[in-house]
């Protein structure tokens, strides 16, 4: 865990820059505890008033990101995630986006620890590009909906198979629906995302790492993979899923992947992707 310098300081006025085309932001704890919104200017943190979506200026205080302790980049109040949305997982996706919801206790960021829930027989994990909501949608055109879209961060979805649990229940664990189940999708810490939001850039054509290590065991597992394969344009995913129910500044929309892979306790999952960042979460026991 990144230690926290004890006091934020004063910018001069000569340091401030003008914003670029692509910027960067973040969420961290001060001192104090105190969460604030930051862009990130090279290795500094320049300290906002407010969440970026929400017009927050720079405060003239700033911090070394490196002495930052980051938070999660957004606090949501919705954490969407699509289902067979990449070309290739089904040979007949569907013409509509499938999508399915997680609880807020699912936010996690870099370094956090992702318990394994005690009915969860098997865990997976996939790499994917997460959207940010920056402007309230509901009933949204593609157009408004492209304009709401704030910027994207790099996420590890996480999702679990209780198969013995279902048995002891007497279902069937091979039901079509089984990733819909109570449990699956909705644990603590199951949608690690961030630590930093990029803006300026698009979704198209990015290079995808997802690594698995275990230096107990010795496992060593690497996938890559790209985002071209993605059947819906951010825009139309924001869209429909306004259609259903109201986004809101903050809000994340996890993208899917083409692949998952089985993750244990003890493993440690990197993921990243090309042009917004590295995320690292480990495996633990409850």
């Amino acid at each position: 865990m990144r230690c926290l310098l004890p006091v934020l300081t004063v910018l001069s006025a000569g340091l401030a820059t003008a914003a670029s085309p692509a910027e960067k932001y973040c969420r961290f704890a001060d001192h104090s505890g105190t969460a604030h919104y930051a862009r990130v200017d090279g290795d500094t943190l320049l300290v906002l008033d407010a969440a970026p979506w929400s017009g927050g200026r720079e405060t003239g205080l700033r911090m070394a990101l490196a002495s930052a302790k980051l938070l999660p980049p957004s606090e949501p109040r919705n954490i969407l995630c699509l289902a067979n949305s990449y070309a290739g997982k089904d040979p007949n996706p569907p013409p509509f986006i499938r999508w399915f919801a997680k609880s807020n206790g699912a936010v996690a960021t870099d370094g956090d620890t992702v318990p394994i829930p005690t009915v969860v027989d098997q865990l997976k994990t996939e790499a994917e590009v997460v959207l940010i909501v920056g402007r309230r949608l509901h009933n949204a055109t593609d157009s408004e909906a492209r304009a709401a879209i704030f910027g994207y961060a790099t996420g590890n979805e996480l999702f679990g198979f209780p198969e013995s649990f279902q048995r002891r229940n007497g279902e069937d664990p091979g039901r079509a629906e089984v990733m819909l189940a109570a449990g699956l999708k909705l644990g603590d810490r199951f949608a690690p995302f961030g630590p930093f939001i990029e803006r300026g850039t698009d979704w198209k054509v990015r290079r995808r790492t997802l690594r698995i290590k275990n230096t107990s065991t010795g496992k060593e597992t690497e996938h890559t993979s790209d985002t071209k394969g993605l059947l819906y344009p951010p825009e139309k995913i924001l869209a429909e899923l306004s259609r259903v129910l109201t986004l809101e500044p903050g809000d994340i929309v996890f993208t899917g992947s083409d692949r998952s892979f089985v993750v244990d306790a003890g493993d440690t999952v990197t993921i990243e992707i090309e042009g917004l960042g590295q995320l690292t979460n480990r495996i633990i026991h409850p």
